[in-house]
């Protein structure tokens, strides 16, 4: 298990990064998430200790040879 939960985010109309595999900072945007309110789709504030709310995942790649199915449970 990881420690931290993972986002995949894709941005098609983004042609400099269609997509990208992000995590929250942790203390920082792990505690910004931690003490939002709001529901839905919104914005956040930068974190006080300056650090970004997410970050690049270093550790997880891609591998272009695995098949998988993408589910929308919404």
């Amino acid at each position: 298990m990881l420690p931290e939960a993972v986002a995949i985010v894709m941005a098609p109309t983004d042609t400099s990064t269609p997509h990208g595999i992000f995590h929250l900072s942790d203390p920082g945007g792990v505690s910004v998430i931690r003490n939002c309110q709001h529901r839905g789709f919104h914005p956040h504030e930068e974190p006080d200790d300056g650090s970004t709310i997410y970050e690049e995942c270093s550790h997880v790649y891609m591998n272009s040879n695995l098949s998988f199915d993408v589910v929308d449970l919404r």
